[in-house]
């Protein structure tokens, strides 16, 4: 005889929701919060970026500046 764990209620969902609900597939609301973090994550990779490239450049204006005096 088979052990089944699940509960009445579980046994009638439909295998969706029951994968959903024993958390063998991500929700699409999960995957929804994902994919916002990543977008988030790379902004601030890019925002992080540009900023050293300018600050970059800057300095090498600065010191062309400087040398040009001189």
């Amino acid at each position: 005889m088979r052990n089944n764990t699940l509960t009445p209620r579980q046994l009638m969902l439909s295998p969706n929701i029951l994968a959903y609900e024993l958390g063998q597939i991500p929700t699409p609301e999960k995957i929804e919060n994902t994919r916002i973090a990543t977008y988030v994550l790379i902004g601030v990779f890019a925002t992080i970026t540009l900023g050293v490239i300018t600050y970059t450049v800057y300095q090498i204006h600065q010191e062309n500046k400087i040398k040009k005096l001189n």
